[in-house]
């Protein structure tokens, strides 16, 4: 995410997060500093876009937050990335550490530049420009990211990707053999927007980029989200199919510490994601269960267990994002199931900008601000879940029947322990006579444990049985053993994308055999038509013939009636003669 600051001359983009400086936060800046500030305004459009006007009629009900003066500025590629003098100068450095997208979208990048280079189109990549190809240029080459069927698999099968990132990562790359080179993009947004807002926005990136062709994706996290929603409502566009990894259909309540406590990365001292930054995104607000059923056992309070003296392991208001744990057995307690959806319930139980701690910091009218936001995106997040995922909703009668939707692979870790249980319990009484403006004392009245609940097979992330889409979506399951932040890597670089794009191959190549396979039925059913036609028209003819034939002798008939019936009279007429 950059920020634009205007000058005199022309506008220049900052980079405010994931550059090494903000991630160990040296110089050290404080947490409101406006070059770290990843907020977004509470402020909103309430007049929304005519129904329809945005490319999908569910996010134009819903007014629409101000975007800020962050944009987006492409796919974290490495978490680390230093370059040094110009590309075009012999000197240039380009030092890049910790991959994170960056393995997947160097390959994509060098596909589709390799892609246009062979068809001479003059396009450098996909992306550079949205306009349609020309009817030429269709008919002799694209037929949008899949070329014709089987013409491009046979002339560039043996054709191997090279990446110039990293040594460890060529080594592989070097004997792993790419089958289809075909135009490719990157869909890079804020993913801090709203999730509503955020799956039209990759449609009308792909209908913009890809206009009347077939789109193949592959997505990561959020993105499986997006795509699933995409896939629902445009099946045709999308026909291809999918393959997502690490998506958390189901898993939410992981979340919670991301907005009550806070996230922070390396040393504790990147605090670029603390509860009053959090809340004013919108994105997570849908990762919470609807109902208490899908919320299991997952969030338990323990104090009444710890009243009676039991022993229990619990490491209050400890981070656990980030840090590794062992496999973990249940902890028993009462289910502490509130309304995720209600703002009132945040209020109550003195959860992030509501708690104590920031009754000194924010204001009523800014809290004020926070409610109304976070009712909005709530009803928003709660709709999506329940049209698009089928929860919480109490007429299943919709969702029984299985939906349309072309092929799905979902690949998700269950190697990595992954903690998926909050425990909950009531802090001990203060001693201290400190009171905030609102006279309570500082301290929350509930302390939290993210660490010592129950973990499960996982991706250290999203838990593997709640990685998959729902059951009456027909889909496939890959199973992985690579971390939620190393998933789209090399596995040279502890990462499984070797793994995905044999799926991401396979996938395409069965696209096309049902595309020929259809192409076959279509030739045969024209044939079998024309064929038809053949006989259809020959028994035409004959009826006409018939009927002509017919036609003559009821007329030849008619006239030997009539000659007939004249005889009589000239015979009549002889006779008076004589």
């Amino acid at each position: 995410i950059t920020a634009e600051e205007q000058s005199d001359t022309t506008p220049k983009k900052k980079r405010v997060w994931l550059t090494l400086g903000n991630l160990l936060n040296f110089p050290p800046r404080p947490d409101d500093d406006p070059a770290r500030d990843l907020s977004l305004p509470l402020t909103y459009d309430y007049d929304p876009p005519t129904q329809g006007e945005d490319g999908c009629e569910f996010a134009s009900h819903y007014p629409r937050q101000h975007r800020g003066k962050l944009i987006p500025d492409g796919i974290v590629d490495h978490i680390i990335e230093l370059n040094v003098g110009s590309d075009k100068s012999t000197n240039y450095v380009d030092l890049n550490l910790l991959p994170f997208y960056g393995h997947t979208t160097q390959m994509m990048r060098d596909m589709d530049k390799e892609y246009h280079s062979r068809r001479h189109d003059g396009k450098v990549e996909s992306t550079e420009s949205f306009q349609k190809q020309d009817d030429e240029a269709t008919k002799v080459g694209s037929k949008g990211i899949f070329d014709r069927v089987g013409s491009f698999v046979e002339r560039t099968s043996n054709w191997a990707f090279l990446n110039a990132t990293n040594a460890t990562a060529k080594q592989q790359q070097s004997h792993h053999s790419l089958k289809h080179i075909r135009p490719t993009a990157v869909f890079s947004y804020d993913w801090r927007r709203p999730l509503p807002e955020l799956c039209t926005a990759l449609h009308v990136f792909c209908e913009e980029t890809f206009p009347d062709q077939p789109v193949q994706i592959i997505a990561h996290s959020l993105g499986g989200l997006m795509s699933f929603d995409a896939m629902r409502k445009y099946p045709e566009k999308y026909a291809p199919g999918a393959v997502v990894v690490g998506v958390p259909f189901e898993t939410g309540i992981q979340y919670l510490q991301d907005l009550h406590k806070g996230y922070f990365t390396e040393l504790d001292r990147c605090r670029q994601f603390t509860p009053e930054k959090q809340f004013t995104m919108s994105s997570h607000w849908g990762f919470f269960p609807i109902t208490k059923d899908r919320l299991e056992d997952r969030f338990v309070d323990v104090t009444e267990r710890c009243k009676e003296g039991q022993e229990i392991k619990f490491l209050a208001d400890k981070s656990g994002i980030g840090k590794k744990v062992m496999f973990q057995p249940k902890v028993e307690g009462n289910n502490a199931y509130f309304d995720f959806y209600d703002v009132d319930e945040w209020e109550r139980l003195d959860l992030g900008v509501f708690g104590p701690e920031y009754d000194d910091l924010l204001t009523d009218d800014q809290r004020k601000d926070y409610k109304e936001h976070m009712r909005i995106q709530m009803v928003a997040a709660k709709k999506w879940r329940q049209t698009v995922l089928g929860e919480g909703i109490e007429n299943k009668e919709d969702y029984n029947a299985e939906p349309f939707l072309p092929p799905f692979v979902a690949c998700a870790t269950d190697a990595i322990p992954t903690v998926n249980q909050i425990l909950r319990r009531k802090r001990k009484p203060a001693t201290q006579n400190a009171v905030t403006r609102k006279r309570r004392s500082p301290m929350n009245p509930y302390e939290y444990d993210y660490i010592s609940g129950r973990s499960v097979p996982g991706d250290g992330r999203i838990d593997f049985d709640k990685a998959f889409p729902p059951g009456f979506v027909s889909h496939k399951k890959v199973v992985l053993e690579s971390a939620h932040a190393k998933q789209m890597c090399w596995e040279e670089s502890g990462g499984s994308w070797g793994r995905i794009y044999e799926e991401v191959v396979g996938q395409a190549e069965e696209y096309l055999k049902r595309v020929k396979e259809k192409e076959n039925e279509a030739n045969i059913s024209l044939e079998k038509m024309l064929s038809n036609d053949n006989s259809r028209g020959k028994k035409v003819i004959k009826r006409i013939a018939v009927r002509a034939r017919n036609a003559r002798e009821r007329l030849r008939q008619r006239r030997l009636v009539k000659i007939v019936a004249g005889r009589p009279k000239r015979f009549s007429f002889g006779r008076r003669g004589s």
